[in-house]
């Protein structure tokens, strides 16, 4: 049975969170795909990138990362789908481009971070509360000694700490680490880039993982083998000291993937599974292959659970991590593929898909033309009654992204 260790995963709602990523299948329930809610633009927000999160009470809570829009929103959507809009960002020094989930304080506050904006344009950490006052807790100060651009979730300890990667800044401009204690003090735990050929990775795009010692595990979306283009990734542990250990490097196509977007999860064996967005197989987005999910074994040992191919209606690109039920079947989404309806994207609408711990994939949703949604680069949440419920960037009734629920 699965630990899923990604985002709020140590919080005092962490029991309640634990219930919302753990699906239990009823197998008399009925396949069905609802879109709770279709953002229109304007004050609404568009373009919802980062994943939802589930309070206790079936809330769930979002961001809509801006763009032509605005400059992003914090949402919250009530169980019969009516929106709140919790709070505008407004650019400049208060941040702009919300772009990951969200993670709950243990005062209920919600934490996290804008790719863009603050004082010199390398994004915030702000926190909102639940009604809507907004402060910026970090405004990142860039290198040589602080991180920029956050893309990545960030995660809370038990000590009310938030550890989180940039995709930049630091020593080396290539991407750091970080912990924001419960005070506000920020510090950089690592920058990458300190070996040769940043063979220990360099630019992490997804947030971090936590075990219950106190080592974080995260993967970079470049750097690590040297042969492997211009490089595809790695998966590392940082331990609680700031010393790193690189447990895998990707080899890229074609018996591989390569560029990881999203958190790991782990079980309770100590095995790590994630998806790639590209790599494996030739063709699907800008012929760089059709990305992959895997498993890295606790002693090691690395293999491809299933190679995404866009072909016959599979998808194609998974941005967003996986999550797992109690029979060890992985459940995500990927951002193309599907087939071939789709009218808003040339490589497809993307799909919600099922591995079996064999690996065995299962399509269980595709996005068809994208009137219900499209293109969903955000992970899947679960509430413990067999629905999930996720985000699609694109599409919809106004063709600026959904909020929906599956029920398989």
């Amino acid at each position: 049975m699965f630990r899923i260790l990604e985002i709020a995963s140590k919080c005092v709602l962490a029991g309640l969170f634990a219930v919302a990523m753990l699906a239990h299948f009823n197998a008399a329930q009925a396949r069905s795909f609802k879109v709770l809610h279709s953002f229109a633009g304007g004050s609404d927000g568009c373009y919802p990138v980062g994943g939802l999160i589930l309070d206790g009470a079936g809330n769930l809570y979002g961001t809509t990362a801006g763009g032509t829009c605005s400059y992003g929103t914090v949402f919250k959507l009530a169980p019969g789908g009516t929106e709140t809009l919790l709070y505008s960002f407004t650019g400049g020094s208060s941040g702009e481009g919300p772009g990951a989930s969200l993670v709950f304080d243990k005062k209920g506050n919600l934490y996290g971070t804008t790719v863009e904006g603050g004082s010199i344009g390398c994004g915030v950490i702000f926190r909102v509360t639940s009604t809507g006052r907004e402060k910026t807790v970090h405004d990142f100060a860039g290198p040589p000694s602080d991180g920029c651009t956050p893309i990545g979730a960030l995660i809370m300890d038990e000590s009310g700490d938030f550890d989180g990667t940039t995709n930049g800044g630091g020593n080396n401009r290539l991407g750091t680490v970080f912990k924001l204690t419960a005070d506000g003090t920020e510090s950089v735990l690592y920058s990458f880039c300190r070996k040769a050929h940043c063979a220990d990775g360099q630019a992490p795009y997804a947030g971090l993982t936590a075990d219950a010692l106190g080592n974080l595990y995260g993967t970079t979306q470049s750097g690590g083998r040297l042969g492997c283009g211009n490089q595809c990734g790695t998966v590392f542990e940082l331990a609680p000291d700031g010393s790193e250990t690189v447990l895998y490097k990707f080899r890229g196509p074609p018996n591989d993937g390569n560029n990881p977007d999203d958190n790991l999860i782990i079980d309770q064996s100590g095995n790590f599974y994630g998806t790639l967005f590209t790599g494996g197989h030739a063709g699907c987005f800008e012929d760089t292959g059709c990305g992959a999910a895997f498993k890295l074994a606790s002693d090691g040992t690395y293999s491809v659970l299933h190679f995404f191919t866009g072909k016959t209606g599979d998808g194609a690109n998974p941005v967003a991590g996986l999550i797992a039920d109690s029979a060890d079947n992985l459940y995500g989404t990927t951002e193309y593929g599907g087939g071939r309806a789709c009218t808003i994207s040339p490589y497809g609408c993307g799909t919600i898909f099922e591995l079996a711990p064999d690996g065995t994939e299962t399509v269980l949703h595709s996005f068809g033309k994208g009137s219900n949604g499209a293109n969903p680069t955000a992970g899947l949440v679960a509430d413990g009654k067999g629905n999930y419920y996720g985000a699609a960037s694109e599409g919809g009734a106004n063709g600026f992204g959904t909020v929906f629920k599956f029920t398989p």
